[in-house]
C-alpha cells in the first residue's frame, strides 16, 4: 500500500471513528462490475456513514481483475458532502467534496447539489461536478497537460413500494482541455439504471444497468453490469 492509500485509510477511519458519538447510520458495501467491450471486471469494497442533518462520508477501495486472471488495486477514493442551505423540507443544497488515487495518480473532484421532493416516494437531485487530476498525460496536441472534466448529474429517484426503488442516472461529460473522452469526442454521455431491493431494514442487494457511450478503443458500444449489496448497521 502506498503512501497516498495509507492516508485515505487513515482519514476514513478518523473520521468514522469520531462520528459514533454524534449519531448512528455506518453501512458497508461490496459491488462487483463487469464492463463488456473491454471484458473486465472490477470488485469494489466499501464503507460509509451518514448523519441525521444529511452529511456523510464514504470510502471505497475498487480492484480490477482483469478476467479473473489477474487482481490488482484500481483506485482508491474518499468522500464527504455536507448539505449548506435547506429553506424548504422540500429543497435542499448541498456541498461535496472526493480525493482519490490510482496507478496513474492523484486527484479530486468538487461538486454542488440541488435536490427537490416532489413527493415522499420521488425526488430528484441535480449535481454539478469538476474533475480534476493533479498528474500530466500527454493531450491531443502532443503536450502535457491535465485532463479535468466538467460532469454534469441528475438522479430520478423514486421509491416503487416498501420493497423496491429504482434511480435512473444520465451524466454528461465534457472535457476541459485539449483531451478526448473514449468516444474520441470532447463531450461524452452515461446512462446508469439502477433497482434497489429493500430486502430487510439492514439488506439492500441492487442490480444496475449502464450504457458508457461508444468506445472508439474496441469499435462498439460499452455496456456494464453492477451487481451490489449494501449493509446497514
Amino acid at each position: 500500500m502506498n503512501k497516498d492509500h495509507t492516508l485515505l485509510w487513515l482519514g476514513a477511519a478518523c473520521v468514522l471513528y469520531s462520528s459514533t458519538a454524534i449519531s448512528a447510520g455506518g453501512y458497508i458495501e461490496a459491488r462487483e462490475a463487469y464492463n463488456t467491450a473491454s471484458d473486465k471486471h472490477e470488485l469494489a469494497l466499501r464503507a460509509g456513514y451518514g448523519f441525521e442533518n444529511g452529511a456523510g462520508i464514504m470510502y471505497t477501495n475498487a480492484y480490477s481483475t482483469q478476467r479473473w486472471d489477474e487482481f490488482k488495486t484500481s483506485y482508491n477514493e474518499m468522500e464527504g458532502w455536507y448539505p449548506i442551505y435547506k429553506p424548504s423540507p422540500e429543497l435542499t443544497l448541498q456541498l461535496g467534496g472526493i480525493i482519490n488515487s490510482s496507478k496513474d495518480g492523484s486527484g479530486g473532484a468538487a461538486y454542488g447539489d440541488v435536490n427537490y421532493k416532489f413527493t415522499p416516494d420521488f425526488n430528484v437531485t441535480a449535481r454539478y461536478r469538476y474533475n480534476h487530476k493533479n498528474y500530466d498525460t500527454i493531450n491531443l496536441l502532443g503536450d502535457n497537460d491535465k485532463n479535468d472534466v466538467h460532469q454534469f448529474i441528475m438522479y430520478w429517484n423514486y421509491r416503487i413500494n416498501e420493497s423496491w426503488s429504482y434511480t435512473f442516472e444520465p451524466d454528461y461529460y465534457i472535457v476541459v482541455n485539449d483531451y478526448h473522452q473514449k468516444n474520441g469526442r470532447d463531450h461524452s454521455w452515461e446512462l446508469n439504471n439502477k433497482l434497489t431491493w429493500n430486502y430487510t431494514p439492514h439488506w439492500k442487494p441492487y442490480i444496475e444497468l449502464s450504457w458508457l457511450d461508444r468506445w472508439i478503443d474496441y469499435s462498439k458500444e460499452q455496456y456494464r453490469i453492477r451487481l451490489g449489496v449494501r449493509y446497514y448497521f
